[in-house]
Parts: structure tokens; sequence; C-alpha cells
């Protein structure tokens, strides 16, 4: 079969054709790749264009929902930062500070002991003498040699003689401080009084009624007393007198002692004033016991006498002693040794209350898994609680004041579980995972009641409080100390001063910290690769904890999208109106032009505004009514491009030639406004996306929609924000104005393509 000559030939015309348009566009990139706005435009969008690419992997959050967590965001307020003028750390451990509130506003001092022995209050600033910082000594730091102290313990005890001359208490700190020695140890009680006529925060704090008593032994931990320290002081508590015991059954004060000597390991109680020994236990093992814990330091009257219990715990046993005899009460045994750093945990509401069949003691026992068990207080009998996957380094619980607590918190080194009105069921279900790289975790929580959480100090200062009510973000503050070092266990008191639960720590840098237990927002955050929840933060956040990096990721694609779409209808909607009026005569198409020329003349912003509130703030809206309000500058343009072109002979050799209107609009009209649309598709791009961002920085369009000018629009109502979180003003605004700029470089380039007389020579 022969080849037909029409196909060759028309093969070869399409190869000639395809031929010229390479060489052609090779020509125009050349001019248009000479042009230094075009280049920088084009290398702009290509990096934009990339970042747009890979949005969806770096987008770390949702940009719509996601706020950080409470324990990113929120801190808790330092209200004491000071140094102490002396040394607190006793072997390679700083001293423990104590704090106790007598007045209903709180308590004026925090009590620290040197490393030397010496006790100091520290004002909290909550009266004119007792500003924040300040010290007082209060019992002196003339230790004799060999002697190595304890921290020394605040507490309340009442006044027998105002109660039985008037039925009124009144109460008064004392100070309980112990030295322990290597054949024998002293022990120091001592009356806080205030050289003011109004009692606490009036005047100067001083001790007196000092007394010292020495035990034959070495003390094995700071000797307690059987009233404990209280944010708020309850109706009751034990009197400073020995003599309370035999008047109508009162409750004396008591101060136990643990010590060792060549007879073996002994608790003794003594009563508080005068210091005599009331009687002597010795324990059956030779491991150091956890700290007596007492029960019943603010039971009333007479009941307090035959339920009070003091506990303690050795080896695998927990002993229940009756305080005014001395008699074991019962002893309760364990699959597994008692975690004696722990100690017995007693709901507070325990204290107050008087023994019930549900009243019962908390205990941690060594290892892995770490059991937990509960022990009746009033019978001994022990019940298996809940195991945790690692050991016990901390427990706590809510008050208690019906029954089990509201919650239970157990610690391990990784891990805090929460045991939730007394279901156990699935530990790992309320598990909160404790931050890396903070120190470790190993003293037992504090519950703040009035917050209703618990506060949690690894061992190098760093807090964090737990809400009770856990969820998703269960961390609801969080506060960190730079340089790190060790501190001693935290007290939770009432600050005069502000009037809040605070927290009060001693460092192993000699200084002296006190911080309100209610967090602070913190927002917005600076960039931070190192947030505690582990979640990075490269933008920082925004007021509300949105991460400022995700919504800028986020807006590549939504803004790229905007642009373009609106581009797109801007065209369109250009080429079929310039092509009608330019091409059609006639009333209609003048009235069209007229009403494009109307809406040109139509200030652009206000026109936007009334547009966009009209519409409804939706993303189809916004698209539609920036597709509305720009093309009539475009169309303009085109109109006078096809006047211009249907006046030209070659539009009538088409017309002669037998083409039609559509023909000569397809093939002639529109290939001639190529050049032009894409050069103002370039310019409806970066004019769509600032009209959106104008829109979103007026409140106008929905801010539900990721973009560069939404992240801007709070700086609408406060323009304070550039200066105080650049971190979250820069990135969008340099972000959009490249935007803008490229597509105003890449159509200065066209323009050098289309126009030779713009062009370098």
């Amino acid at each position: 079969m022969e080849p037909r000559p029409e196909a060759d030939e028309a093969a070869g015309f399409r190869r000639a054709r395809f031929r010229f348009q390479a060489l052609r566009m090779r020509k125009l990139w050349r001019i248009y790749y000479r042009s230094a706005y075009g280049k920088a435009g084009l290398y702009i969008l290509v990096a934009m264009a990339v970042l747009t690419l890979l949005a969806p992997f770096l987008t770390l959050h949702n940009p719509e929902t996601f706020i950080a967590p409470t324990e990113d965001t929120y801190s808790a307020t330092v209200d004491l930062r000071t140094p102490l003028p002396f040394s607190t750390v006793a072997n390679g451990s700083p001293l423990g500070a104590s704090a106790s509130a007598l007045a209903s506003s709180g308590s004026y001092l925090i009590y620290v002991t040197s490393a030397t022995g010496g006790v100091y209050g520290v004002g909290l600033g909550g009266s004119s003498t007792t500003g924040a910082g300040s010290v007082f000594p209060l019992l002196g730091s003339a230790v004799p040699a060999g002697l190595r102290p304890f921290a020394a313990e605040a507490f309340p005890l009442a006044s027998l003689t105002t109660f039985l001359a008037n039925y009124s208490f009144g109460y008064h700190n004392y100070l309980l401080r112990g030295l322990a020695g290597a054949t024998n140890s002293t022990v120091t009680l001592a009356e806080v009084g205030w050289t003011g006529p109004n009692g606490p925060g009036s005047g100067t704090p001083y001790a007196y009624r000092i007394e010292n008593r020495t035990v034959p032994g070495t003390l094995l931990m700071a000797p307690v007393a059987n009233s404990e320290p209280a944010t708020n002081l309850p109706s009751w508590a034990p009197f400073a007198d020995s003599q309370a015991y035999t008047a109508d059954g009162l409750q004396p004060g008591y101060v136990y002692v643990v010590l060792k000597n060549a007879s073996g390991i002994f608790l003794d109680e003594y009563y508080d004033y005068p210091m005599t020994l009331v009687w002597s236990h010795r324990l059956p093992g030779t491991s150091v016991p956890s700290e007596p814990t007492y029960v019943g330091s603010f039971f009333a009257a007479s009941a307090g006498v035959t339920e009070t219990r003091v506990l303690i715990a050795q080896n695998s046993s927990l002993y229940a002693f009756a305080p005014a005899t001395g008699h074991l009460l019962w002893q309760a045994n364990f699959s597994a040794p008692v975690a004696a750093a722990v100690g017995v945990v007693i709901p507070f509401d325990y204290q107050i209350g008087y023994l019930a069949a549900t009243s019962q003691a908390f205990v941690a026992l060594q290892g892995t898994p770490g059991p937990v068990v509960t022990v009746s207080l009033d019978t001994g009998t022990v019940h298996a609680l809940a195991a945790t996957p690692g050991p016990i380094t901390g427990l706590t619980t809510s008050f208690g004041s019906s029954g089990f607590p509201t919650y239970v918190v157990l610690e391990t080194p990784t891990t805090a579980y929460f045991i939730v009105g007394g279901d156990v069921g699935d530990l790992a279900a309320d598990a909160v995972a404790l931050p890396v790289g903070f120190g470790s975790f190993e003293t037992n929580p504090l519950y703040v009641p009035d917050s209703g959480i618990a506060a949690l100090t690894s061992s190098s200062g760093y807090s964090f409080g737990v809400s009770t009510s856990l969820g998703p973000y269960p961390i609801q503050w969080h506060i960190a100390f730079s340089p790190a070092a060790s501190v001693a266990p935290p007290v939770l008191l009432i600050d005069s001063f502000t009037g809040v639960e605070s927290i009060a720590f001693v460092t192993s840098t000699d200084e002296l910290v006190a911080y309100s237990a209610t967090g602070t927002d913190n927002n917005p955050l600076p960039p931070t690769f190192h947030a505690p929840s582990g979640n990075v933060y490269p933008f920082g956040t925004n007021t509300v904890g949105n991460d400022l990096f995700s919504q800028w990721m986020a807006s590549f694609p939504y803004d790229w999208a905007i642009g373009l779409a609106v581009a797109g209808g801007i065209m369109l909607i250009s080429i079929l109106v310039a092509m009608f009026i330019g091409f059609v005569s006639g009333w209609t198409a003048a009235f069209v032009e007229t009403l494009t020329l109307v809406l040109f003349l139509t200030p652009g912003l206000a026109l936007l505004i009334v547009v966009a509130n009209i519409a409804g703030p939706s993303f189809l809206n916004i698209i539609l009514v920036l597709t509305f309000v720009g093309w009539p500058f475009t169309a303009l343009t085109l109109i006078g491009v096809v006047k211009s072109v249907r006046s030209r002979t070659f539009i009538d050799a088409a017309r002669i030639s037998g083409a039609g209107t559509l023909q000569i609009l397809r093939r002639h009209m529109l290939p001639n406004m190529t050049p032009l649309l894409a050069y103002f598709t370039a310019l409806s791009i970066g004019g769509a996306v600032v009209g959106l961002s104008t829109l979103q920085f007026l409140g106008v369009a929905p801010l539900t929609i990721p973009t560069w000018g939404g992240m801007l629009q709070p700086l609408f109502d406060n323009f304070y924000l550039a200066a105080q979180a650049p971190w979250w003003i820069i990135p969008p605004t340099v972000t959009l104005t490249a935007f803008v700029f490229a597509f105003i470089f890449v159509s200065r380039g066209l323009d050098e393509v289309v126009n030779p007389r713009v062009r370098r020579h």
C-alpha cells in the first residue's frame, strides 16, 4: 500500500509547528530567566511549592484543634526565691523546710534548719516585719561537736491553761529538732512567740520554753510529734502539757523518737512539756524502720485517747501502738518488706474524725512490680490494693473524708498512677508519664486540697501539678529551676502574703523557693524543642496555645488553593466578559461594560468587606467574594486587547473565509490574550492571598481556615503582641510578604517577555 502524501504532509507540518513552538518557548524562557525579578520570584515560588508538598508531613499537630497541654503552657508563680545566709547541706543533701498555718491568713514563716543545726524562720512577706526573704534566728546554731542535725518540724499545740480557764483554744507553733550523736542524741522542743501584741505576724518571731532532752542512742530519723503541720487548723489539737491526759481525758502532745543503741532499735514516746519518757518499745528487726505516723492528731476530747494510734513499719510488718500505754494493738504482716522511704500514708481527714471501719492506712511494699496494700486502722486487716509495673517511690491520697479517698496517687520513677474512686481496674488507663530529664521523682507527692491536684517534685526541683480529673492533658502546671540542683522534700502551706496554697523547698545551692500551687498561663510560649510534655514548638504558641509552626505549615496548601481558585475564577470571568464586550456590540455589551467600570471604581476594601459580610464566613463564600471583587480590573484590560485585535485585518480575513464567532474567539482572540493572562494570573494569586489575609485580619473571614493572614488576626486588637511574641508574628509576616512579592516578581518577569520595551538589552 502506497503512503498517502497528504498524511505525510500533515505529520510533517505538526512536527514543524511543534519545533517552532518549542524554539519560541525556549526563547521566551531565556528572556524571562534574564529578568532578575522573574528569577527571584521563580525561586521563591519553587521553595514554597516544595514546602506545600511537604506540609502534610511537617505539620506536627492539627492546626485547628490542637492546644498545647497545660503542662507546657502553665507554670506556677514563684512567690519567693531567696538565698539563705547559711548552708543547709548535711550528708550531701539539703535539710528540708517546714511550715504551719495558725492564723486564717496563713503562714508568715517557713522554718529552715542549717547544716550546723540552727533553726531559722524565713519571712514570706505577709506582714511589715516579716518581709520576703527576711531571716530570724530561733534556735542557736552552737551544736556540740559530733552531733548531726535533722530538719526541724513545725506543728501546732493548744494551751491547756487557756482551755481550762475559758474553754477557748490558744494555739501556738512549736519547733522540734533532733541532733544525732554516736552514743547519745539530743531532742529539742521550743515554742515560737512573737514580740508584737497581736500574735503571729506581729513583731518578730523568737523561740522560748526551750527543752533539751538527751536520749540514749543514735537518732535514725528526725523526731516527730503527734500534731502535724496543717494548712488549715482543725477545731482540736493536742495540748502542750502532759497533764492533759488526766484533765478530762484530753489529748496531750507526744514526741516520738526512733533510735539505735547496743540493745537494738527503739521507738520511744515522750510527753512534750515536760519532756518525760512515757514508754519505750524495742522493735524486733535490725533494719531502719519508717517514720512513725500518728493517727488521730486532731481527735476531740476523750474519744481521742482510746482511738488514737501510732504506727511504724519495719521489714515486712506494720505495728500499731496505743499512745497512752505503749501496748501493741495489732501487727500487720506483708508478703514483702515495706518501702520505708515512702512510709505509711494516712488520709488527712482520718486525723479529724474518729476511726471507722473504712479508715485505713496505705502502705507501699518493695519490689517490682510495686505492690500497695491497705491496712485497717482499727483491726490491722490487710487487703491488696494494686501493683505498679515499677517500684513505688512515692504515695499520697486525697483527704478521704468519707471512707476510701477520692483518689490515690502511686508514683514510680517513670509514671504516676491514679486510683480514682477506689477503682483499681487498669492502672495504665489512669497513668501520667513523668517528664524525663528533670531528675528522679522519689518523694511523696503533695495533695493540694483547694486546687484538687497532686504536686509531684523531682530531685532537681522540677514540679508539676496533676489534676484529679485527669483527662487527655492532666498536668495543670509545671515549674523548673535553672541551674538544676537537688532539693529537699517539699512542704505545703498557705502563704499569708498571697493567700493561696504554696509549695516550698530548700535547694542544695542554699536557696529557699516557694511558689503558688495554681498555674499561670504562659501563652504565648517562645520557641522550644524541650517542652515538658515532649512536644516541640519551633515557632512557639499563640495566646490560646495553638502550635504556630503547625498553623504556618498548614497555611501553605490553603493559601495556594485559595490563590489558584480565585485567580482561575477571575481569569474565567474576565475572559468571558472581555470577549463579550469587546467582540459584540449593542446596548447589552455597553451595560455590562458600564457595570464592570462601576465595580472597578468602587473602593476595593469597602466592597470586599460588604460583600464578605453579605455572603457569610465560609471557605467557598470567601473564594466567591474575592473572585467577584477581583475580576473587573483584569476584564477592563482584556477588553482593550479584544477591541484592538478585532480591528485587525486578519480578523476580517477570517470572517470572509467563513470562520464563525466562536472560532475567531478561540483561534485568534484567546492566543493574543495569553501573555496578559499569565501576567494577570500571577497578580491575581498574590492579590487573592492578600485579600483573604485582610478579611481575616479584620475578623470578617473565618479563622478556622489556617492561613498566614489568619495567624496575624490577634494583632488587630493587640499590637503589643508584635513586641511581646515576635516568634508568632515574624514567620507568617515574612512568608505572606514573600509569597505576594514572588508573584509580583513573576509578573514583572512575564511583563519583560510580553513587552519588549521594558526589557534590558
